[in-house]
């Protein structure tokens, strides 16, 4: 019994130091990062100040290398940085033109689905807006592809096909499938003759 109530104030005491501990005052990470930034400052300054008093150089001629050395390294950092933003730019355009051609293959489906003449579908697909054909992954809705084409059709009804229509009754005229050319060779002059085997 008494070595529990001698353990219950022990963790009672490291509860209320970690309560304490977090409680006094928030971490300023910025600061941290000023003094490791700092101090890796100094050290880059003495490797380069030794680097350079080994090649040989007076103070001037070895504070005009570092600053050299600093200059050269942010110019290639910033070039880096463009370099990274042109190639991500790079990129975009090219999803943007994948996804492009895959949103025009939906709707040439879609239009083929609809009954549309193969011969207006690009037409169709130029006047559709398909801005809102993309859910928030990044897939095509087909139904919404369709929607567009619908919109459009809607409003320019001659873009769908238009289906022949048979009608029914007396054909007036000649019918060629029902021509009374007599079958068989038109060079058939009626000659019977032997067969030679």
């Amino acid at each position: 019994m008494e070595n529990n109530q001698t353990e219950t104030p022990v963790a009672t005491t490291g509860q209320n130091v970690a309560q304490q501990n977090t409680g006094t005052q928030p971490v300023d990470y910025d600061k941290i990062q000023g003094m490791i930034d700092s101090r890796n400052q100094r050290n880059e300054d003495a490797i380069l100040k030794s680097y350079f008093q080994k090649q040989g150089l007076s103070e001037d001629e070895m504070n005009t290398a570092i600053q050299s050395f600093k200059t050269k390294r942010e110019q290639d950092s910033k070039q880096q940085k463009v370099d990274n933003e042109n190639l991500q730019n790079q990129l975009k355009d090219k999803d943007a033109v994948i996804l492009k051609q895959n949103i025009e293959h939906e709707a040439l489906l879609q239009a083929l689905d609809l009954g549309v003449d193969a011969k207006t579908i690009p037409y169709l697909t130029k006047l559709a807006d398909f801005s809102n054909v993309v859910d928030e992954k990044g897939s095509i809705v087909g139904e919404k592809v369709k929607e567009a084409l619908n919109k459009v059709l809607s409003d320019v009804p001659g873009l769908k096909e238009k289906k022949e229509e048979k009608t029914e009754g007396v054909t007036i005229g000649a019918d060629a499938s029902n021509s009374s050319q007599p079958s068989g060779n038109l060079f058939n002059f009626g000659f019977t003759g032997v067969r030679k085997h």
